[in-house]
């Protein structure tokens, strides 16, 4: 099969390699596309804090369910997308249900062989059936949907609060959908791009804002009651900080974005507001049938799909991504 190994920061190399073998409990999935999400593009450049080269990246995907022992009959031939958490099952926090933060937690396209491949060896207990009203591009969308459902889900009555978004790439405009399907009240999105920020306002959200052109907090204290809770989808510590001092007393700040390296942060803001600071990591397998819920409610999801390339293209692919960053939103890998 071919695979797209990320031999070292930002170099690419197609290699043909051996389908990957199955032990008990696996999945052999033919993919079909791969999604580039943000935490590929710091690994691509070197700076992710947890993903080390040589690696295949690729961890949001869908595919076809290909080979499988006995046990897995019933899923061979359908459409799937994949939870990419390996877990060890044992821990505290799996024993407890919150296996997205295992205490031994590899990623599939991260510390393990990713979707940058034509086949993608997975197991059997985190492959989900895409429902036949989802079509391929919709799928692929199911994993960066899931991660915002968890962090959506990380406040206990997000209905009828109001939110501020802070950055609108993908992550933040899933974020978007999510607060909508859960009945946030009046949401604001904040981001430097006119392109997303229109997109965010298409997707749920009541007012888009681009600092470059208005004083947000001048904006925020003329039309906005209050920030129940702030959702931080940037990784920058302007932006985290932009989410302590606009939220309300007592409310919760939710940290998404990757951070880079290490950030200053407001912690007396944190502390004198009795701030919930809350980070969130992945999701759990009931953000997933979440996320695949949402989306079918959501079909302008797939608008976030702006380019497509095939494999063998990966490099022009984060090229893109870098080099676009006004056009560029979800970009996807064809296999």
């Amino acid at each position: 099969m071919l695979q797209a190994n990320l031999k070292s920061p930002r170099q690419f190399a197609l290699e043909r390699v051996e389908k990957p073998k199955l032990e008990e409990g696996q999945i052999l999935v033919k993919v079909k596309q791969t999604g580039i999400c943000g935490s590929d593009i710091h690994a691509f450049n070197g700076k992710h804090p947890f993903i080390s080269c040589p690696i295949v990246l690729g961890h949001e995907f869908v595919g076809t369910a290909a080979e499988g022992g006995p046990a897995s009959s019933q899923l061979l031939g359908k459409r799937v997308t994949v939870l990419p958490s390996l877990v060890c099952g044992t821990c505290y926090n799996c024993r407890i249900g919150r296996f997205n933060i295992c205490e031994n937690l590899k990623v599939i396209g991260a510390q393990a062989p990713g979707a940058f491949a034509e086949y993608v060896r997975v197991p059997e207990e985190m492959v989900f059936v895409l429902p036949s009203s989802l079509d391929w591009d919709q799928g692929v969308l199911i994993e960066p949907l899931a991660v915002a459902v968890h962090a959506v889900r990380r406040i206990a009555r997000i209905g009828g609060q109001s939110v501020l978004v802070l950055g609108a790439g993908t992550i933040g405009l899933m974020v978007i959908a999510a607060l909508r399907a859960y009945g946030a009240g009046q949401i604001i999105a904040v981001d430097l791009s006119e392109n997303r920020l229109r997109l965010a306002e298409e997707l749920g959200a009541d007012a888009g804002l681009n600092p470059k052109g208005a004083d947000l907090e001048t904006w925020l204290e003329k039309e906005v009651v209050r920030i129940d809770s702030s959702f931080e989808c940037v990784g920058l510590a302007e932006t985290v900080n932009q989410g302590i001092k606009f939220t309300y007393k007592g409310g919760n700040v939710v940290v998404l974005g990757v951070f880079e390296e290490n950030a200053s942060i407001e912690m007396g803001l944190v502390q004198d507001k009795e701030l919930n600071l809350l980070g969130t990591l992945m999701y759990t397998k009931e953000d997933y049938y979440e996320a695949i819920r949402i989306m079918g409610l959501n079909p302008g999801l797939s608008r976030l799909i702006t380019h497509r390339f095939p494999l063998r293209q990966a490099a022009q692919a984060f090229a893109v991504l870098e080099d676009q960053k006004e056009e560029a939103l979800k970009v996807v890998l064809e296999l």
